[in-house]
């Protein structure tokens, strides 16, 4: 059965009873909303600075590893600057070498005085300090001056280490001097005295002339002769000795240019020119005047003298 609203009655809404518990289709209270994926502006300044902070320390770790690689690189220059100058340098304190002459053996002085004489040498100069500004020459020329019993000295730098190297070969004694005093000294072609004559082996001394002066020496002046006297004086020595003439001894005349040599055997004397670098010259002289004497049979009782050139005058 179908009913029928009346139309002219009026329409009424019962008000439906909400029951606890119960939401209605409208809700009154505020509900805090979010959504997860909204950036507000704030949101978006938030970001902006942790953007630039960001920036920030990616430049600061930009700038400190630029700084770590620079200090790295200088750090590394310097070692290999530090380890450069290491390997080129040199040690004051030498290895000593000494090489003696043939037939001698001498040591004027020790081992230690060299050295310490080589280091003084090197310590003069910062550059010798170095291997590519080391002086070798100053060095040698040093040591030469300093002892005169040097002939030579070559100075050595290793390729590795630091330890330099001083070859020192000792002058060849050429004749025996002996003072007023009576003290004999060994002295090299160079007219200086090298070493006593007591300081080496008697059978050493075989050979060598010896020359005599009324003189007294000074230690501090080792030049005892002219080189060129002494050349004279050997030459005079050999060429007596080729003719099988034997010498007693040999005087130097004071304060004049003169040499009398005593041939054994005989009475007399032969007066010698130093002043005259012709030492064979003189001996021819006086082997011609001796050989026309003994065919006068005269025997001169004092001396010959062949101090002029070309002639001999006898007494």
């Amino acid at each position: 059965m179908k009913l029928f609203r009346n139309k002219d009655q009026p329409k009424t809404r019962q008000a439906r009873q909400r029951q606890p518990g119960q939401l209605g289709s409208r809700v009154s209270s505020t509900i805090p909303y979010s959504e997860p994926n909204r950036i507000t502006r704030t949101d978006v300044n938030g970001q902006g600075r942790d953007r630039n902070a960001l920036r920030q320390m990616e430049t600061i770790n930009e700038i400190t590893i630029s700084k770590f690689r620079a200090w790295s690189v200088l750090s590394g220059l310097v070692i290999v600057l530090l380890a450069l100058i290491v390997g080129l340098s040199i040690s004051s304190r030498a290895n000593v070498i000494i090489i003696q002459p043939p037939g001698f053996n001498y040591l004027p002085h020790s081992v230690s005085q060299y050295q310490q004489s080589t280091a003084t040498a090197i310590d003069s100069s910062i550059f010798n300090r170095f291997k590519p500004t080391i002086s070798s020459a100053d060095i040698a020329s040093a040591l030469t001056q300093k002892y005169p019993e040097i002939a030579y000295a070559a100075v050595t730098v290793p390729l590795f280490g630091f330890t330099p190297t001083v070859h020192i070969q000792l002058s060849k004694p050429v004749l025996i001097y002996t003072a007023g005093d009576g003290s004999s000294y060994l002295v090299n072609d160079n007219g200086l005295i090298i070493t006593d004559a007591q300081s080496v082996q008697a059978n050493e001394l075989k050979g060598l002339p010896r020359v005599n002066s009324v003189s007294s020496i000074s230690l501090k002046d080792r030049q005892v002769l002219a080189p060129q006297s002494v050349i004279f004086i050997e030459t005079v020595a050999q060429a007596l000795a080729v003719k099988k003439i034997q010498i007693s001894k040999m005087n130097l005349v004071p304060m004049a240019e003169e040499l009398d040599v005593y041939p054994a055997g005989v009475p007399y004397y032969i007066k010698f020119n130093l002043h005259q670098t012709d030492a064979l010259s003189q001996v021819g002289t006086y082997l011609a005047a001796v050989a026309t004497l003994q065919q006068q049979n005269i025997t001169p009782s004092q001396y010959i003298d062949v101090q002029l050139d070309g002639r001999a005058y006898y007494k």
